[in-house]
Formats: structure tokens, sequence, C-alpha cells
């Protein structure tokens, strides 16, 4: 496995830093206008030559279409996006912004209603070593012309490592699923979920704690994907939309007011072990681990991870969440979900099969019990601040409805 690295000694730019076309001021009757077409030329020396030619936004019902176009080591690129703004903008204007590469709902209707405006911006026909130069050739203009203070980045992949390279121009970081990390002062809050450590190129591993400028969260249990094809297993629907929602507020609250984040909830190396080593109960019908040398976090009695930020539903779980699953027809493609083998209701039920896991009955007695407690559960992720009170409420509705 190889350990994720930061970026040291990065020169960074101010936070109120402009850009050289950012002297003229835009009239009223300008920033009245339909269409706005801003023309400019920014070049930075390195080893990639990075020239954007034009930043164009112009009225796309209630968003704005975003089209940019530019050179970098002599090839020409386009990117396209949309610009959404709040509806209702905080008093002196908005002057803060959310950059992402991947469109999403999870966290942009959130940054809306904080008073943040969103680009998304599509970087999936750009190559992976243009990304990092494009990002800084726009937010240098997002900097000056649009006379953003502060700019918030959130991206995934291979996205989030050309953010982190160019972090220096972001003031904090939602990152999910890089392989590196912004160097400081830059501010970043980085995520990643069971892939890292049960998919086909395991790679998270970390032998200390995030430095002060970061927070690193593993998504217990959780794979990423929640609808493949192809699964032998029932699969885990279980979304990180809630964590990310919460860990986006702190980070906001972090950039803006100076607010420190929770501390961090990830796997250190007393917290894995060799896959090989996992002591699983008896699971009916819990498909075989993937096969390779890999180190992965340590798991309880129900087979359930110990480490990282356990969500509600792992907390009081209903069933066995693997990070993994199996191909129902070997000659078909990979399944990338991972597995959700449900308790059973009764203590007769898990006889039945042999099942060794505790029922929900034995383990939690009623349904009211089971209610009562995830709102206890739920409610202290809420005082931590790694759970938002709207999505606290819907896991204790959802608890409602387990199966006894």
């Amino acid at each position: 496995m190889n350990q994720i690295s930061a970026r040291h000694g990065e020169a960074s730019s101010p936070i109120f830093g402009k850009s050289p076309i950012g002297s003229k001021k835009t009239t009223p009757c300008a920033r009245r206008a339909k269409r706005t077409a801003l023309i400019l030329s920014l070049a930075y020396a390195g080893a990639a030559q990075a020239e954007l030619l034009k930043f164009e936004t112009r009225p796309n019902g209630a968003d704005e279409a975003v089209s940019a176009t530019g050179k970098l080591s002599g090839e020409s690129y386009e990117i396209l996006g949309t610009l959404s703004k709040p509806a209702q903008p905080p008093n002196g204007g908005v002057k803060s912004i959310l950059i992402e590469t991947q469109p999403s709902e999870n966290v942009k209707p959130l940054a809306l209603e904080r008073g943040l405006a969103v680009l998304t911006l599509d970087f999936a026909k750009l190559a992976a070593e243009a990304k990092e130069p494009v990002l800084r050739d726009i937010l240098g203009h997002l900097r000056g012309a649009l006379k953003m203070k502060r700019i918030l980045g959130r991206a995934q992949g291979t996205d989030a490592d050309a953010m982190s390279g160019a972090g220096s121009a972001f003031d904090g970081l939602l990152l999910h699923d890089a392989s590196r990390e912004p160097a400081a002062p830059t501010r970043f809050i980085a995520t990643w979920n069971a892939d890292a450590y049960w998919g086909e190129k395991p790679r998270i591993e970390f032998a200390a704690n995030a430095p002060p400028n970061g927070r690193r969260f593993y998504l217990a249990g959780i794979a990423s994907s929640t609808s493949a094809p192809n699964c032998a297993a029932p699969i885990d629907a279980r979304a990180f939309a809630p964590a990310q929602r919460a860990l986006f507020v702190a980070l906001d609250e972090w950039t803006a007011k100076g607010v420190a984040p929770p501390g961090s909830r990830a796997p250190l190396d007393g917290d894995l072990t060799p896959a090989q080593e996992l002591k699983w109960p008896k699971v009916p019908a819990l498909p075989p681990p993937p096969e390779g040398v890999r180190r992965v976090p340590k798991i309880d009695a129900d087979g359930n991870e110990l480490a990282g930020l356990r969500m509600p539903d792992l907390a009081m779980p209903v069933a066995t969440f693997a990070g993994f699953n199996a191909q129902k027809d070997k000659k078909g493609p990979r399944c990338a979900a991972g597995a959700a083998i449900p308790f059973a209701a009764t203590r007769t039920d898990r006889e039945k099969t042999g099942d060794q896991r505790p029922s929900l009955v034995e383990r939690y007695g009623s349904r009211a019990y089971f209610v009562a407690t995830m709102r206890v559960v739920a409610d202290k992720l809420v005082k931590d601040r790694l759970l938002l009170q709207k999505d606290a409420d819907a896991y204790v509705a959802a608890a409602r409805s387990a199966p006894f």
C-alpha cells in the first residue's frame, strides 16, 4: 500500500489575492446585463504553460452557463460548466464560491443555502495532467474579475488530486478518495470509504494523524456504489452523503469563521490488520472477501468495522455491512458495491440458518428501544458536528421501520 503524501513547501497565494485582470471595475450596467462576456489573459510560469483566453457566462434558466477556453503547453482546451447563485444572497453580495468537478445534489443545495455560489465544471474530457494548471487559471479569474474572497473545492478521485495540487489557490477543500493532500495553509477535510481497503487497488494507510491544516474521516463500512449490477449478495445501499454534508458545513465554518472542525476519525496502524486474519462470524450468504494481500479495518463480532466515522446505522446496525461483494455471474462485470446481510428478526429465525449473530430482538428487545437509542446516537453525532439535524431525524425515521 502507498501512504498518502502531502506536498510540502508549496507556495501559497494570499486569501484575498487578485489576478491581473481584477483591476477593472464592473459597472452596474454591466452587472445587470443578461449576457456577460469576460475576456482575459492569464499566463503562469512553470513546467506547464497555461493561458486562460476566455471565461464567458450567459443566462441559462435559474443558473448561468459557463464556457472557459485556453491553452496549456500549446494545446487548446475548453471547459463547460454551470454557475449557480444563492436565491437569497448575503449582505454585501456573494463573495464565496464552491468549485465542484462532479455534479452532486449532496452538497450543492447546502452550499447555496449557506450563501455560497456553486460553479460546477466538467473536467471529464480534460487530461489528468492538465487539471491542476487549468484550475489555477480559473481560480485566478474568480478571485480577480469576479472578486471572490473565499474559494472552496469539492471533488473525488483524480479530480481531488488535481485540487490538492492546486491547493494554494483554494481556501478549503473537501476531498473524497484522494491520493494527495494540500500543503498548509490550505485547510482540507479528506474522506474515503471501504473501496480504499477492499477495492481492486487498496491504497489508503496512515502512519500518523492528519496535519494541523487537515482532518481525515474514514466512512466506515460504506462502499462508493449503491446500485452496482451483477452482485451476488444484497447490496449495501447506505450512502455517505449525510457525512459529507456535515463535513462541508464544518469546512465552511472553519474557513469563514475560524471554527475548528471535529477531530479526525480515521484508522491508524493499530486499527488495521491483514485481511486474512479477520475472524468473521458465520453469516449466511456473506461473499468471500477479495483475494490478495491487504490491510483492512478490524471488525466486531457482527463483522462490522470498528474504526472511523460510524454513522448511526452502523453504530446501531440491523445487518452486517461489508465493504465488498461478489459477482453473481463470473463472466459479467465486477460488482463494485458493498454487501448488507440483515440480522434475523428472532433467535428462532437465526438458528434455522446457523447464523451466529444475535437477532434484532435479542440485541435490542423492541422497536421502541431501537428507535429511542437511535435518537441518542444520532443526536450525539449532531452535537459532535458530524451529522446535520435533518439527517439525524431521517435516521430515526428509518429506524421506525426496522424489521422486528
